[in-house]
Formats: C-alpha cells, sequence, structure tokens
C-alpha cells in the first residue's frame, strides 16, 4: 500500500509542475527498501509516467533542441550507475541528502540563472544530469533549466522534457536490471508502483491548471531541504 501511495504522490507533483516524481519516490523510498531497489522503482515509475505524458504528445518534442544533451547523458549515466551499484548505500544517501539541499539552492536562484542553449552548453548539462540520475535517481532541474529558454510554448516543452526523461529512464533502468537489483519477489510492489503512477498522473494533469506551480514548487522544494539536511546529519552520525 505504501507504494502505491506513494507514487500516486509523485506523479501527481510532477504531471502538476513538469518534474518532481523522482524527488519525492527517492525521498521515501530508501525507507522501506535498499537504496538500490529505491533507485530501481523510482526509474520504472518515471519511465511509466514518461510514456503516459509522451504518448499524448509526441508530435510536439523538438528534437533538435534536445539532442545535445542525449550523448553526454547516455555516457554519464552509464558509468556513474556502475558506480552507484559498487558505492556503499550510507555514501550514496548522503551524496542523495546534499543533492536535495543543493536543489532547494538551485530553486532559490533559478530565476536569476539564465542559460541560452548551445551544443557546449547542451553537453555539459547532460553530463551534469546523466552524473545526479546514474548515483541518485534524480536529473530533472539541469534539464528544465536549459530546455526552459529555449522553448516558450509550454506544450513543446513539456513533451521535450519528457522525451529526454523516456530515454534516460529506459538507459538506467536496463543497467540496474542488468545489475540484477530486481528480483522476482519485486513483481507486486513494482505493479502498485506502476497502479499509483498511473492514477496520480490523471489527477495531476486535471489539477495542472488548477494548481499553481510556483506555490507547489516551493513546497516540494522546501521538504526536499529539510529531508536533506536531516539525511546527511543522521547518516554521517551513523558512519
Amino acid at each position: 500500500m505504501v507504494f502505491l501511495l506513494l507514487s500516486i504522490l509523485s506523479s501527481f507533483v510532477q504531471s502538476s509542475m513538469g518534474f518532481g516524481n523522482a524527488m519525492v519516490l527517492m525521498a521515501f523510498l530508501p525507507f522501506f527498501i535498499t537504496f538500490s531497489k529505491a533507485l530501481a522503482y523510482n526509474q520504472i515509475s518515471c519511465l511509466l509516467l514518461t510514456i503516459l505524458v509522451v504518448a499524448g504528445r509526441w508530435r510536439k518534442i523538438r528534437w533538435k533542441v534536445m539532442w545535445p544533451l542525449i550523448p553526454p547523458m547516455v555516457v554519464s549515466t552509464i558509468f556513474f550507475t556502475f558506480v552507484s551499484l559498487s558505492v556503499d548505500q550510507s555514501v550514496l544517501k548522503i551524496i542523495l541528502g546534499l543533492f536535495f539541499i543543493g536543489l532547494a539552492l538551485f530553486f532559490l536562484l533559478s530565476s536569476s540563472i539564465k542559460i541560452r542553449p548551445t551544443v557546449g552548453k547542451g553537453f555539459i548539462i547532460g553530463i551534469i544530469t546523466g552524473v545526479s540520475n546514474g548515483l541518485t535517481g534524480i536529473g530533472g532541474p539541469p534539464v528544465a533549466l536549459y530546455l526552459r529558454p529555449s522553448l516558450s510554448d509550454n506544450e513543446e516543452y513539456l513533451s521535450t522534457i519528457q522525451a529526454f526523461f523516456l530515454l534516460q529512464g529506459i538507459v538506467g533502468l536496463f543497467l540496474r536490471i542488468g545489475g540484477g537489483v530486481l528480483e522476482r519477489g519485486d513483481l507486486f510492489p513494482v505493479a502498485m508502483i506502476a497502479a499509483g503512477t498511473s492514477l496520480g498522473a490523471i489527477g495531476g494533469s486535471y489539477a495542472a491548471n488548477k494548481v499553481d506551480p510556483r506555490k507547489m514548487q516551493k513546497i516540494v522544494y522546501g521538504f526536499v531541504a529539510m529531508y536533506g539536511l536531516y539525511t546527511v546529519i543522521s547518516e554521517m552520525a551513523g558512519l
């Protein structure tokens, strides 16, 4: 039941504000399962959610804008996913906590950060999102910062960023399946996550025009900042 409820909440957040599914899941899942399984469950949820979004908007995807991100993302995701499989879970949780604190700071400064999309900058952002996705399962905010200025049409922006997440999710999930993270006993919780993701996506799509995304972002980032600080302190105290 906990997997169903968490996936409903996380997909609702992403469907309402464009990203956030991974942040919510990775804040809670490690309390119930190993960090490696949490990353795999998170990527299954993100993959399903992006499929649901992209299926109805694929004509709006702007591949020309997105392509500079893809090659460096694939290479860095592959490398750092294998790194995450061999690193102690306490260290990964500390990295996640620090990353959450960084995300909160990013949100505070994002209005003053302006990135002019170029091939070179896309390459750098692709590396950054691959590193963060491989280690923490979260790669959305840097991509959003890169794509938003070049896509003024909201439908094109949402379609393009979700298509990128789809490609990123496929790479990450196949790597984790190949690493033996998922087993037969994971079928039921994965089914609950799939069901919850679908329900949350429906609710989030309905609420997208009724919820102020800036207010929701403040709530989400305020939570992840506090969670990040708690995680860093608690894990370092236990080392």
